[in-house]
């Protein structure tokens, strides 16, 4: 099982997130091929295991090597669960450190890497 598929399952794994773990790999695999990322972080709640159905929603840091221009955020849903990707390029990221903005530092932080350029089999 590759590492995208193996982490979403570790970080779905309550009874609550079960369900879209299945789409959240879709979308996942659209976002790879369309954005071609350095690394995929999912965070915040859904990482901190402090994710509630129904209120809680999934969210997304998408790593490039490259400015995402109008792709910078994307918000969709996976089942009735609604998802928010960040994406953002390596120096861009660099200077919110530098910034110290606290989304980026406790993603970093805290965040589970589920998919990392090292595993990628792009086509």
């Amino acid at each position: 099982m590759n590492l995208l598929k193996e982490k979403l399952r570790e970080v779905l794994s309550s009874d609550n997130t079960r369900d879209p773990i299945e789409p959240l790999e879709q979308l996942l695999d659209r976002i790879i091929m369309e954005l071609r990322p350095l690394r995929i972080i999912i965070t915040r709640s859904l990482a901190e295991r402090k994710f509630v159905r129904g209120l809680s929603d999934i969210d997304i840091l998408v790593i490039t090597d490259y400015e995402p221009g109008d792709k910078r955020f994307i918000l969709t849903s996976v089942r009735d669960v609604d998802v928010e990707i960040t994406v953002i390029s390596t120096h861009e990221l660099e200077k919110a450190l530098q910034e110290n903005r606290e989304f980026y530092v406790n993603t970093l932080r805290q965040g589970i890497i589920v998919f990392t350029v090292e595993t990628a089999s792009y086509n």
